[in-house]
């Protein structure tokens, strides 16, 4: 009789059964992570995107502000000083009262023309600027300060508008660096207007380096600022400011990607570069983010550490692989336990069974104590075995017992075949249930970022509105004292009525008369931005505003006309026909109204954004349609926003009020505007939305909000 072999282990059921099992458990697992991993890395990068546009939008509008107000401050004060024209101790008391009432501020000259005091003097020019925080007054002028030919009273006087000079270092005049604001005076002659002379504002550079030094990404991202020319304005580094331009920094340190940039931002584009390049202040890859300044076209640089924003994605991915080594391990040591426990008898069986198929008929079989398949079969074996050496002379009828143990032994291969499939099967439930965990991870994780980006949105709303405030209550108590002024003025017209003339008097009444009506406007408008400021800070701070009487009719038709010039405001080619239908029979409702102006405002914002979109695409053969109305429906009041743009389809309907969900190009939109709005109509107002659309055609929202809560 040929003698079998021993099998090698590898061909065995225990090492088929770990390794397969186990192989596939890890290769699920693997392909889990590294797509996690991926989609983990879109969100981040995404959201980068998002907090990095907001972040410099948000340290530009802070430096524009700055620059916006300084540059409003000569406007108003040239009239002022023209009026006292020749009174020198009054110009020098206006002069000085610019400087003294505005921080922002670092000097402020009056310069006239060559010889205008007198044929002997010159030079005609008053300073005043900070020193250690006090004031200091100098004349300006002489042969080694020769005003006339710098660039601060050339460039306007020769352009005949105000302007914002390149920055310098003032040597003779304020002793720093600095950019000046210059508004060109002129008289008014027979005939023709005459220059005089130029009244300017200095801002110090290091002024703009605080405010750009505030700017805090990461550990150390940084921002900065250069000018028309790709001079470095401010920065990290003091010792590059004025000294190092962008271009000649992209030529020193080898750096193409930047020198790409800066002709981008002195062309006064807005952008976000995703290429790495190395930040040659810390060596690491970086990306950057820019925007210019409208007031005086420089622009702001933000830098971005690619390594720093993408560690908490690397960390978690770290815990996630840590997580799953001890998964695969634990589950390695299960499979191992269980293989052992189905095939640690049999294979001991098996072993002593191919002895006595050598011959040895005397083979001790292995003691198994389990009732099991297996222990059956090892009695079985030893039940053979005894009558084997009782019966050896009876060839004939120890056949036919072989025969039965045979048959038995093939019913306990089949029910042993059963025992390993239902133990494959509580491993297959025990695979299943660390599916459901990963699952319930990936949804704590989707829940965290969402958590994120929202607390995020609340903060940057809090600092818009906080820095939209400042200067709105400087357009609101200038106006307030120019109507005053006008107004002063109107009282004293019959004084020079008889010098002028009647006819004369008259045209300079009926114009102050105008200027006091447009001032007024412009205060009445401030006070209505202002009210609507304090809406905003109350939502950011997550509180609910109190309900009070409102004309949904008049509140409707002010955030119609708002969002329009919203719209025209970015794009001046839009335009869109607007039909309204107010209830003239809706009386005040008891609403919360800074919430429900929000809603008004996001719907008219996506009505004129889709309308002008299918503008650009179908051009001439297509114009722009917003209807809007209002009904009393007894006790509920129903408003109907309309519009004939390009619709959406039904998948887009059934997802538009899930948060974050946007069907704008990224950095268009947030994908909160309407969730927003769907919480403040349902939640707060216990109304509801209905919104019919066709795409291609048309999309109408449809609220319906009850009189009473």
């Amino acid at each position: 009789m040929t003698q079998p072999r021993r099998k090698n282990i590898r061909h065995s059921l225990a090492f088929k059964l770990i390794l397969f099992i186990f192989l596939s458990i890890s290769a699920i697992m693997v392909i889990i992570f590294v797509y996690d991993y991926k989609v983990t890395k879109t969100l981040v990068v995404k959201n980068l995107r998002s907090i990095a546009y907001e972040m410099t939008s948000n340290a530009v509008l802070k430096i524009d502000k700055v620059l916006s107000k300084i540059q409003a401050i000569p406007a108003n004060y040239s009239a002022l000083i023209l009026s006292e024209l020749g009174n020198e101790e009054k110009m020098k008391y206006l002069l000085k009262q610019m400087v003294e009432s505005n921080n922002d501020i670092f000097g402020a000259a009056l310069a006239f023309e060559p010889y205008f005091k007198s044929p002997a003097e010159k030079y005609y020019s008053f300073y005043y600027y900070r020193d250690s925080y006090r004031l200091k007054f100098i004349h300006l002028g002489s042969d080694t300060y020769n005003y006339f030919t710098m660039d601060w009273y050339q460039i306007p006087r020769e352009l005949g508008q105000s302007q914002w000079c390149e920055p310098y270092f003032d040597e003779g005049g304020g002793n720093s660096l600095m950019s000046t604001y210059s508004v060109p005076l002129y008289i008014t002659e027979p005939g023709h207007k005459k220059f005089i002379g130029i009244l300017t504002v200095d801002v110090s550079l290091q002024h703009l380096q605080q405010i750009v030094n505030a700017i805090k990404v990461y550990q150390t991202g940084y921002g900065y600022m250069i000018s028309r020319t790709g001079t470095i304005v401010t920065h990290k580094r003091k010792e590059e400011i004025m000294n190092e331009s962008i271009f000649s920094i992209a030529d020193n340190k080898e750096l193409p990607q930047l020198r790409e940039i800066g002709k981008k931002m002195i062309k006064g584009e807005k952008g976000f570069a995703e290429i790495p390049y190395k930040n040659y202040v810390t060596g690491k890859d970086s990306w950057i983010s820019y925007a210019p300044v409208p007031s005086n076209g420089w622009s702001v640089a933000i830098i971005f550490p690619v390594d720093e924003f993408m560690a908490d994605a690397d960390s978690l991915y770290r815990h996630l692989v840590e997580l799953a080594t001890a998964g695969l391990f634990v589950i390695f040591i299960v499979i191992l336990l269980i293989s052992r426990s189905i095939t640690g008898s049999l294979r001991r069986l098996t072993a002593a069974v191919e002895q006595f198929a050598e011959g040895d008929f005397n083979v001790q079989l292995p003691p198994i104590r389990s009732k099991d398949e297996i222990g059956r079969l090892n009695n079985t074996f030893i039940y053979m075995q005894e009558t084997l050496a009782k019966t050896i002379h009876d060839l004939q009828k120890t056949t036919d017992e072989l025969r039965v143990s045979h048959e038995q032994l093939a019913e306990y291969n089949r029910t042993l075949e059963q025992k390993v499939d239902e133990r494959t099967s509580e491993l297959n439930a025990k695979h299943l249930e660390l599916d459901a965990a990963f699952n319930r991870l990936k949804a704590a994780q989707a829940q965290l970022v969402q958590s994120e980006k929202m607390a995020s949105l609340g903060q940057l709303t809090a600092g818009i509105a906080h820095e939209i405030k400042n200067p709105l209550n400087f357009i609101n108590n200038f106006s307030e004292l120019s109507v005053e002024l006008v107004q002063e003025i109107i009282a004293e017209t019959d004084k020079f009525s008889a010098s002028v003339g009647e006819k004369e008097a008259d045209y300079i009444l009926s114009i102050l008369r105008d200027v006091e009506g447009n001032v007024k406007k412009i205060h009445d408008h401030g006070k209505r931005a202002d009210s609507i400021i304090r809406g905003m800070l109350l939502h950011s701070r997550g509180k609910s505003g109190e309900r009070m009487p409102t004309d949904i009719n008049a509140l409707l038709a002010e955030y119609v006309n708002l969002g329009y010039h919203g719209m025209r405001a970015s794009d001046s080619s839009f335009n869109i026909k607007i039909e309204s239908d107010y209830d003239p029979e809706l009386k005040q409702v008891n609403v919360i109204p800074q919430d429900l102006s929000r809603v008004f405002l996001n719907m008219i914002n996506n009505a004129c954004y889709s309308t002008h979109q299918k503008k650009k695409e179908f051009k001439d053969t297509y114009f722009p349609i917003l209807k809007v109305s209002t009904k009393d429906l007894g006790d509920k009041v129903e408003i109907r926003i309309w519009d004939n743009g390009k619709g959406m389809p039904k998948a887009v309907i059934e997802k538009i009020f899930n948060p974050f969900y946007t069907t704008k190009p990224a950095g268009s939109g947030t994908g909160l505007g309407l969730s927003i709005s769907f919480d403040i109509i349902v939640q707060e107002h216990q109304g509801k939305i209905e919104v019919d659309s066709k795409e291609g055609e048309y999309a109408e929202f449809v609220i319906t909000i009850p009189k009473t809560v």
